[in-house]
């Protein structure tokens, strides 16, 4: 079995065509990175795997972190974090002001909601039913405890409005 680690727009089509011309197995599973800050996937990645009957295990689905809500807006990053030891790939990507703002937002409504952020983005993800899987990476006990306990939440109509509509005027307004 085959998986498509993290495809260009467009090539599902071309690799699953060759697979078919080789004679081989197509793939299976893809892992693109997606989640609440990069939702790019869902305009080429996500339709063409689910087109394909391609599995979808979204890798970082918590955004290297920021989706935890430990990263505030103008607030140091804490120590021994991914933003405090500068990665190079979260600095490329979701270390700036505006997903630090969201994930503020989206910490504000899951807590009234009994749920951690975590629990939230996690929820987002497996609401969505091409997304078959998530490639976690908690480093702690307790991380992975809060991952675990996600696995029982819930996704509501209230939480879909949050992320379509309130998360866009933030955007907006950053």
């Amino acid at each position: 079995e085959h998986a498509i680690a993290a495809p260009r727009d467009g090539t599902i089509a071309e690799i699953v065509a060759e697979c078919a011309a080789q004679g081989v197995p197509p793939p299976v599973v893809c892992q693109p990175y997606y989640n609440l800050l990069n939702r790019q996937p869902e305009v080429e990645i996500l339709p063409a795997c689910d087109h394909y009957g391609i599995g979808v295990a979204s890798y970082s689905p918590v955004a290297r972190g920021v989706l935890t809500g430990k990263y505030r807006p103008g607030a140091a990053a804490p120590e021994g974090s991914r933003g405090a030891r500068k990665d190079t790939r979260m600095m490329q990507t979701e270390f700036r002001e505006e997903s630090f703002a969201i994930a503020q937002t989206l910490k504000a409504h899951a807590e009234k909601t009994g749920r951690t952020v975590t629990q939230f983005a996690l929820a987002w993800l497996w609401a969505n039913p091409i997304v078959t899987s998530v490639i976690a990476g908690p480093r702690t006990l307790e991380q992975w405890k809060d991952y675990a306990a996600a696995l029982d939440t819930k996704w509501s109509d209230e939480d879909e409005a949050l992320v379509d509509q309130r998360l866009k005027a933030i955007k907006e307004q950053i």
